[in-house]
């Protein structure tokens, strides 16, 4: 079977450009803010992330299955893409970082800033939920990005397997 390495990348990278564009999509139009009192914005922005990281898989999985005109099964479509959303939220990690540092993005401590200043943390006994905030906004949302990456490439590769049909099927069982 034909290396699948090349359409991992394409899936993994392409999803996290789109990924990106969303987050950008969501600050500059306010739905990221913690003060916005209409969620439902914020909600359409965080299903349209959920969708980018599925798509990680779907586009490896038909990337590979045009490019070398054979079909895969449910569990290679489900490898490729579990692989697909790593190289996902590796890409949409750094790409946020580097947004970060020229200003398109807040950074942790700016959104901690954000979340403080919306009064969230006025309640008696919120240092607890400031320090777990803090943690979030830290070293969370990076096992978050990779643990949603994985599981949306998983869920994307094997819609993909399903549908992208290519070959005869006897290719399947090799």
């Amino acid at each position: 079977m034909p290396s699948k390495i090349q359409s991992i990348l394409i899936g993994g990278l392409l999803a996290a450009v789109i990924g990106v564009f969303i987050a950008v999509a969501s600050e500059v139009s306010g739905a990221s803010d913690p003060g916005n009192s209409s969620s439902a914005l914020g909600i359409v922005f965080q299903l349209l992330g959920c969708m980018a990281a599925m798509t990680s898989g779907l586009i490896a999985v038909w990337h590979y299955t045009n490019e070398n005109e054979l079909t895969l099964t449910g569990g290679q479509g489900v490898g490729v893409g579990v692989l697909a959303g790593l190289v996902y939220a590796v890409g949409i990690l750094i790409l946020s970082y580097v947004l970060v540092g020229i200003g398109l993005l807040p950074s942790p401590e700016e959104s901690f800033e954000r979340i403080r200043d919306s009064g969230a943390f006025d309640a008696p006994g919120a240092e607890q939920a400031e320090s777990i905030t803090r943690m979030m906004l830290t070293w969370g949302i990076p096992i978050i990005t990779t643990v949603i990456g994985v599981i949306m490439g998983l869920i994307g590769g094997a819609i993909g397997a399903a549908v992208f049909k290519r070959g005869a099927d006897d290719e399947m069982s090799e």
